[in-house]
């Protein structure tokens, strides 16, 4: 298979457990072994990259190699567009759980508040980014805003996860 420019297989074979990409660094699918058991692979292809100085992962949805490829560009855009998806992601959630019309003291104690944590990418372009209550103020302990945007980069939904 022809690799996308910026792009390689770390591993020779049709499922290649790291793919290199120059801009954003080394995907792979982690495994994990548990005692007398079968290994069991990862669903995803996962790296790190500092974005505004938090370390940020990158998730590409998918176990196919061809798929992460695919994704790549996708993921390159919503990268180098982080600070302004990620802006509107803080201020979704405000909005989604405000009980009134959000200040703007809201606003900007949920921008230092929230952190980007880690940004995933879907087969069908969607992205979702989740974020982390740094304070412990906003959500409950164990949960997480995360909001989906579409392969337009419009705002689909705001969800809490576990």
């Amino acid at each position: 298979m022809a690799e996308l420019p910026g792009t390689s297989s770390g591993v020779n074979g049709s499922d290649p457990q790291e793919i290199v990409d120059d801009p954003l660094g080394v995907f792979t699918r982690e495994s994990y072994n548990y005692p007398g058991g079968q290994p069991l692979v990862a669903s995803s292809y996962t790296s790190t990259r500092e974005l505004d100085g938090q370390c940020v992962a990158l998730q590409l949805n998918t176990v196919d190699p061809s798929e992460v490829r695919r994704l790549l560009p996708r993921l390159r855009w919503v990268v180098e567009h982080q600070a302004d998806l990620k802006r509107r992601a803080v201020e979704a959630v405000v909005h989604a759980f405000s009980d009134g019309a959000a200040t703007a003291e809201d606003l900007a104690e949920a921008h230092d508040d929230l952190l980007l944590e880690t940004i995933v990418a879907e087969s069908n372009g969607d992205v979702l980014l989740h974020l982390t209550d740094s304070c412990g103020g906003h959500m409950l302990d164990g949960y997480w805003p995360a909001v989906r945007f579409d392969r337009d980069d419009t705002l689909v939904r705001v969800t809490v996860e576990a």
